[in-house]
């Protein structure tokens, strides 16, 4: 009996430091081959809205790359949230990089002892001689470390899971057929659920199932439940995300839903049944348990697929209805620009002016949260600052890429005044966001009837100032710019006569002047920034003068 314990120990042991072995590797392969590939990684996803063969091509390339599903599904929340990708063309990514991450389990599935150990020679080595220091070589090093690691470890679990089979107590539990095989789902998802992954912990079934600690049925149903749990740990990893990152959350939940509402009906009706399905063609192939059980992974992610593939349409409509876009996707999300519009430079500069004139008729709504006469804005003011910075940084790469081509004189002057624009709307958003953060804390003070009298001014001006921008810029009409260019003279002898009132007054104190303060400051560069718009709307073949001061005070 003592001995049997401590065989059991010694397995324990072993087992212990090959799961140890393999998590690091893991994460070193995570972390390292993500840097390698990262911007490759983004540009290719970028590109899955051409057709549903390059989405499954970019998919598989995309699971192939990263090993993690997870990671490929928030990159393609970043690329939808920015407007990048449509959210309907990010779904059938998600499908093929869940087969994409097949690539590690079915190289797992192979005897690489011997390589194995020459690569962690070949890398302690490298790291000894500080190779592994090299701006260039440091990710690819450490990501050779990583995998050299994870089949080491697997190596470990291999070898030390090998006594398992002959002791009576692991006999004893592996006869518990029905039981054990509830027991392996809920292993399988559970552990997925914590390691984010569900590729590792079906590499370490196969290492186990090679030992012979598990059968085949068994290992099915781990890979099952773990195939399910990444689909429930992407619900839980993106429980802050709302809008289209949601959707993209919930179709990996219902993917994975749909594969295990196929398979397992077919296990059960297979084991209860007698009748020869998944498992027996499975253990009919002329290969190792190890494969099999690697084969059952891939048919997992390809029964998601089918199932959902005469679905997907309803899905996405239900998920569209369930995760509606927030305010800020929405706002940030181009109305007019389109891939390819650049190619013609005319048409194309009209796009662009559509869209700063969209983005000007949204400059007032920064102010109507400090409005008296708004109770209830329409849109919050971080929603318009980051939805607008999104659209305002798309335009100005559309018109770099305008301006990259061979342009004639007249269509160079006006791509340069759109320009020119441009920088002046994204300046103008910054301005008039932290004009709303100063005013708001002016009038949280003690001294908020005092503050707020003092502001009321300045808010209303500068919103007449902005409505008188947006009927200049749409109509181009003389009288209209003229009117502007008036209201947005000099008027540093207004604000003096404020800040002299504010420092021998007395009525404000501390915290609520300094707001104040700050507050005239930013109305009187908002003012200026008014102006050189104006300036820029009278005058277009002034924009090569204009653009340089422009950009210098963006700065």
């Amino acid at each position: 009996m003592n001995d049997e314990w401590i065989v059991t120990f010694e397995i324990a042991a072993t087992l212990f430091a090959g799961l140890g072995l393999f998590f690091v590797g893991i994460r070193l392969i995570s972390e390292h081959l993500r840097q390698l590939a990262d911007r490759r990684l983004r540009t290719l996803v970028g590109r899955a809205t051409a057709s549903d063969r390059s989405a499954a091509a970019l998919g598989l390339v995309g699971g192939a790359i990263s090993q993690s599903i997870h990671a490929v599904i928030f990159v393609l929340i970043s690329l939808v949230t920015a407007g990048v990708l449509d959210a309907r063309r990010a779904q059938p990514v998600i499908n093929f990089a869940n087969l994409g991450t097949s690539l590690l389990v079915l190289i797992a599935a192979l005897d690489l002892s011997l390589m194995v150990f020459i690569l962690v020679g070949v890398t302690g080595l490298l790291f000894y001689f500080d190779r592994d220091q090299s701006a260039r070589l440091r990710h690819l090093i450490r990501a050779l470390l990583g995998i050299g690691l994870l089949f080491l470890g697997l190596i470990f679990i291999k070898e030390g899971a090998k006594p398992l089979a002959d002791l009576p107590w692991m006999t004893e539990l592996m006869s518990l057929s029905a039981q054990s095989l509830l027991i392996a789902f809920v292993t399988g998802l559970v552990f997925a659920v914590i390691a984010h992954s569900a590729s590792s912990i079906t590499i370490v079934t196969m290492a186990l199932a090679a030992s012979g600690v598990i059968d085949l049925e068994y290992g099915l149903m781990v890979v099952y439940g773990a195939g399910f749990g990444t689909g429930i740990s992407t619900l839980v990893l993106a429980a802050s995300h709302k809008g289209l990152g949601r959707q993209l959350a919930l179709y990996q939940f219902i993917l994975k839903a749909m594969g295990l509402a196929l398979l397992l009906p077919l296990f059960w009706i297979e084991f209860y049944g007698g009748i020869p399905l998944v498992a027996a063609l499975l253990a009919a192939l002329p290969i190792g348990i190890g494969f099999q059980i690697a084969f059952s992974y891939v048919l997992y992610q390809i029964a998601c697929d089918m199932v959902m593939h005469p679905f997907h349409h309803r899905v996405a409509d239900y998920l569209e209805r369930k995760a509606p876009p927030t305010a800020e996707e929405t706002l940030g999300k181009p109305k007019y620009l389109y891939a390819g519009a650049q190619n013609d430079a005319g048409s194309a500069l009209m796009l662009a002016e559509q869209e700063q004139l969209r983005l000007l008729r949204h400059l007032p709504e920064y102010l109507d949260g400090v409005r008296d006469e708004i109770p209830q804005p329409r849109h919050d003011r971080v929603s318009l600052q980051r939805g607008g910075t999104q659209v305002a940084d798309a335009t100005a790469q559309f018109l770099d890429e305008i301006l990259s081509g061979a342009l004639s004189g007249a269509t160079l002057d006006h791509a340069i005044v759109l320009k020119s624009r441009n920088e002046l709307i994204g300046s103008l958003q910054e301005t008039l966001n932290d004009l709303v953060i100063e005013v708001e804390r002016a009038r949280t003070g003690k001294d908020s009837a005092e503050a707020r009298a003092l502001t009321h001014g300045l808010i209303e001006t500068l919103h007449m100032m902005l409505l008188t921008l947006n009927d200049a810029a749409r109509t181009e009409d003389a009288d209209d710019i003229e009117l502007l260019q008036s209201l947005t003279h000099d008027r540093s002898e207004l604000m003096d006569s404020i800040r002299r009132r504010l420092l021998t007054g007395g009525e404000l104190v501390g915290s609520t002047r300094d707001a104040v303060f700050g507050a005239t400051s930013l109305f009187e560069r908002g003012v200026w920034l008014l102006r050189r718009y104006s300036l820029l709307l009278a005058s277009p073949e002034g924009a090569r003068h204009e653009a340089p001061e422009t950009a210098a005070t963006s700065a």
